[in-house]
């Protein structure tokens, strides 16, 4: 997997998620106030995950799955970790700090290490049958495709346990603040990583692609209807490309991002998930879609 460098955060990213003492409270706030609006240079590098990035993907795991499994994100944190080969991890380059002091490096080695920006891997719900969360993860999908998908309430049984298939869930998750622009270079790296393992002959030669989406509707009536708007904007672009969809709340698990209190508009709105399958041939056709429609930073 090769380095990449994303530039150009947002700066309301990093002060999102950087923890800060008591006392550096009051100065923080004078510098947002200031720095509000303003787009500055940070380096970013896409890099496999190693153990030092447990904390940071579990932390972008919980986010995506709220409390659906939650007993299994730990397990299922330490896979994506342990498949290093395939997948990456969004990480500021510290050596592009050049105004930073090499003395302040160590005391801040611990922190880095959690600072996972963002995510893009894919995991085989068809092997490792033997771990919880993927039984758990399975489980999931079956029960919310019966309960909510509008056709055939079995599609997703029926394909998840056909022996002839090999089914791989694309986790691609980021901060809020992540600019879109990321998505292309990480599903473009995800694509290589997995035909170079098929090459190598590991199991990622997938039928089928699953992806689950952090999606949100305005709650009673409002001008935006029943529109259902994603939090990653770039995978609205998928959404015509799937075999078949569906969408279930999580409006009860408070997951943070659109929970009942986030007001926009003047309206609140439901968090909710939306399932899309992918034949693994759209891959490609997706990665097309995203050069064409996202524009570069």
């Amino acid at each position: 997997m090769n380095k990449k460098d994303y530039k150009s955060l947002d700066n309301q990213a990093l002060n999102d998620h950087e923890p800060a003492s008591d006392e550096e409270e009051d100065e923080e706030e004078e510098e947002m106030d200031e720095n509000v609006g303003k787009i500055i240079n940070v380096a970013f590098d896409a890099r496999p995950p190693t153990d030092s990035d447990y904390h940071g993907v579990r932390r972008l795991l919980q986010q995506l799955f709220v409390k659906q499994i939650n007993d299994e994100l730990s397990e299922l944190a330490n896979l994506i970790v342990a498949q290093d080969s395939v997948g990456c991890v969004l990480k500021q380059d510290r050596n592009e700090d050049s105004d930073e002091d090499d003395s302040d490096d160590s005391d801040d080695d611990d922190e880095d290490d959690e600072n996972v920006f963002a995510v893009n891997t894919v995991i085989n719900l068809s092997q490792n049958q033997n771990l919880s969360c993927i039984e758990r993860i399975n489980t999931l999908l079956k029960t919310t495709c019966l309960e909510n998908h509008k056709g055939d309430a079995t599609r997703m049984t029926k394909l998840l346990d056909n022996a002839s298939h090999q089914i791989g869930l694309m986790i691609s998750e980021r901060f809020i603040n992540i600019p879109p622009q990321v998505a292309l270079p990480s599903y473009q790296s995800l694509k290589s990583d997995i035909e170079r393992a098929i090459r190598k002959k590991k199991k990622f030669n997938f039928s089928h692609l699953i992806l689950i989406s952090k999606t949100y509707r305005a709650k009673g009536e409002t001008q935006m209807g029943n529109e259902l708007f994603y939090s990653n904007p770039e995978e609205q672009l998928f959404s015509d490309m799937c075999e078949f969809s569906y969408t279930y709340s999580v409006g009860d698990q408070r997951d943070g991002l659109s929970d009942g209190q986030w007001d926009d508009e003047g309206g609140d709105f439901e968090s909710l998930r939306t399932v899309m399958v992918f034949d693994a041939s759209a891959l490609g056709h997706m990665i097309s879609k995203l050069q064409s429609e996202i524009s570069p930073t």
